[in-house]
């Protein structure tokens, strides 16, 4: 049994089970921007939405050592003052990768990717019932010792408009579509 059919066990939710895992199958490749093509500066609102399940919320804390009840309790989150179940702060992740998955910024799932730094403020707490809307934008790379590194800005606003997330992501990448198609081979995708 390969990782994909491993994993596909554990899928609970509507969104889980109709994600790609496979980072490597061939449109995702030819949909994925390199770090020799990201412009910086041009900001993509990513035209697909994230609509917010409780099921989706809880799946995730689930997942994550975090056994606070706010996360996976109603009763107790109302009880700290909340309308609802709120998100784990870090399901913030499973909506870009979610929103990230149709060739729109596609440069956080490129293989061969590496993440050194993530620096993440909440302005409003993620519930059911969000419709999530990306925006991105790269705003720096550079050359360090070999290795190519983007730093880009994430927002995710709701429905209203109103900011819920705000990212500052660095990741190491392949320069190349080359770069990657050897990773895709298993050699070395990486100058050195």
């Amino acid at each position: 049994m390969g990782y994909l059919e491993e994993m596909a066990k554990y899928q609970k939710t509507e969104k889980q089970k109709g994600f790609s895992a496979d980072f490597l199958e061939g449109q995702q490749i030819d949909d994925y921007e390199f770090w020799d093509e990201i412009e910086i500066g041009k900001e993509t609102v990513i035209p697909f939405k994230f609509e917010v399940k409780a099921e989706d919320m809880m799946a995730y804390a689930e997942g994550v050592p975090d056994d606070n009840p706010v996360f996976y309790d109603e009763e107790y989150a109302r009880k700290c003052g909340y309308d609802g179940l709120v998100a784990h702060p870090l399901f913030t992740t499973q909506v870009l990768f979610f929103l990230l998955q149709k060739g729109h910024g596609s440069w956080i799932r490129t293989p061969g990717a590496r993440n050194p730094g993530q620096i993440f403020e909440w302005h409003d707490p993620i519930r059911a019932g969000d419709v999530l809307t990306l925006k991105t934008k790269g705003y720096d790379k550079w050359i360090k010792k070999g290795k190519y590194y983007l730093r880009y800005l994430s927002e995710l606003y709701d429905q209203y408009g109103e900011l819920k997330m705000r990212g500052y992501v660095t990741l190491i990448l392949p320069k190349s579509k080359a770069d990657v198609l050897r990773f895709f081979k298993g050699e070395h995708a990486l100058e050195a």
